[in-house]
């Protein structure tokens, strides 16, 4: 075990969050030198706050929730412990990136559910978080855990067995999602459920108008509900937001207020892509603007392409190149102390036409209030609503930008809350609130016994996603 070290003010992350002083930070390389750390941690009450790559941004970085926490940087537990190339499974530790697992499937029959964040992001702790990859949300990639309990003892869920292997679901309760989004122990190896690589990946490309972004939202749910025949996961973003009466907001550049786009792949046999480009276009005919809808072969898309980005990830190959366009960087080393601020609010939202609207209203009044832009994104994970991803742009060198940013974010949240969108998940400024706020008091209580029987002292990711 390395020596801790010295207390210090956590970095500026890119959203300009407060900065969290840390007690010292911890690099564990082994499972046994976490149970190690956790059992110190016990016996001095130090808590412990454990990171994976530390690339969460726009929600916090590297930093903890709370002050005067030991951070546990499991960025090198990077070991892809297992792949199963008959079954379609892959046990990773922390540390290992979208870059690495992807790479280590190259020429296999599977590949990788990728996010569009950067090629260097944890597998695991994005799944933890509950991202969304491009063929589907990485909930349904999160087979198996094993995690180090406050007490160092090692479990083990989902069929993930305590020397490494995935059987699949077994008999019994699987407490495996009672470890996403958590504070109940470390979480030290996921069993990643993979894509089956299909022969061929069609990328659905339009630009609407934005006044027809609810009409658009309704079609794809209609589409969805009524059977798309292939795999892939279906986006409405770019939609940009921009305040009435004030000019000094920030968007990534190329962002056109008027329109948004209409993104996704369809995996499978051509004749399956085929069938759903029809089905799909079928569902749109009456959206204005949708006869521009394309369906092209991913593969053929060139680097110079402004889709290649995307068609990358749909074909399970992780890319900086979008995030890096997106904050005006070349390395993603850069991204904490670049010049551009970024937030991110993730609600859960509606994919009714008119309810649309409501809701894009009650946001519109926010960016008024503060004058600050944002970009919104919608992930159709499923037929019943949409992932959210609100997007917020500031100049980190300019005046109050980075407060307004902040104000816009939370009365976004509340406002949101008022349309009945509930957030699914948080920022470190949130994360305790979000539960309080979004569950019953008889669930807050169970949820007080499971965290109390499990780490009674509260020593492991205090305020992290709970009590």
């Amino acid at each position: 075990m390395q020596e801790l070290s010295r207390p210090a003010l956590r970095p500026r992350d890119v959203g300009a969050h407060r900065p969290r002083p840390v007690a010292g930070v911890e690099r564990p390389r082994t499972v046994d030198e976490v149970r190690e750390l956790v059992r110190a941690a016990a016996a001095d009450k130090r808590r412990l706050y454990p990171v994976s790559t530390g690339r969460n941004w726009g929600m916090g970085s590297d930093m903890p929730v709370t002050e005067d926490n030991v951070v546990v940087d499991l960025g090198a537990m990077n070991r892809i412990r297992s792949l199963d190339l008959e079954a379609g499974y892959a046990v990773v530790e922390p540390g290992v990136t979208q870059a690495q697992l992807a790479e280590a499937l190259r020429g296999t029959p599977w590949m990788l559910n990728v996010t569009a964040s950067c090629a260097d992001t944890s597998v695991l702790g994005n799944a933890l978080e509950r991202g969304d990859g491009s063929i589907r949300s990485r909930v349904h990639d999160t087979a198996g855990l094993e995690a180090v309990l406050a007490d160092g003892s090692v479990v083990t869920t989902g069929g993930l067995d305590p020397s490494g292997r995935y059987r699949g679901r077994v008999a019994g309760p699987d407490l495996t999602s009672a470890f996403v989004q958590h504070n109940l122990g470390v979480v030290t190896a996921m069993a990643v459920a993979l894509v089956p690589r299909p022969r061929r990946v069609g990328l659905v490309h339009a630009r609407l108008p934005r006044a027809q972004a609810g009409a658009a939202l309704a079609a794809l749910a209609g589409f969805l509900r009524r059977g798309n025949p292939a795999d892939g996961l279906f986006r409405v973003r770019e939609l940009s937001l921009v305040p009435r009466g004030r000019g000094d907001w920030t968007l990534p550049a190329g962002a056109d207020p008027e329109l948004f786009t209409v993104l996704g792949p369809l995996l499978g046999d051509p004749e399956t892509v085929d069938l759903a480009a029809t089905l799909l276009r079928r569902s749109l005919a009456d959206v204005e603007g949708a006869r521009g809808l394309r369906v092209l072969d991913a593969a053929e898309i060139g680097p110079d392409d402004p889709l290649y980005t995307r068609a990358l990830m749909s074909q399970g190959v992780p890319t900086c190149r979008g995030i890096h366009a997106a904050l005006g960087v070349t390395s993603c080393d850069q991204i904490d102390a670049g010049p551009m601020g970024f937030l991110v609010l993730l609600p859960l939202l509606p994919l009714h036409d008119r309810k649309t609207e409501d809701v894009l209203a009650a946001i519109q009044s926010a960016v008024d209030e503060h004058g600050t832009a944002l970009m919104i994104e919608w992930n159709l994970v499923g037929e019943h609503m949409a992932n959210g991803v609100i997007q917020i742009f500031f100049d980190r060198g300019a005046g109050d930008a980075a407060e307004r940013a902040h104000r816009t974010r939370n009365d976004a949240g509340f406002l949101l809350r008022g349309q009945g969108c509930a957030i699914y998940r948080s920022d470190i400024d949130h994360a305790a609130a979000d539960v309080w706020s979004e569950t019953s008091t008889a669930s807050l209580g169970m949820l007080h016994r499971i965290k109390t029987a499990l780490d009674p002292d509260g020593l492991l990711s205090p305020g992290r996603y709970g009590a």
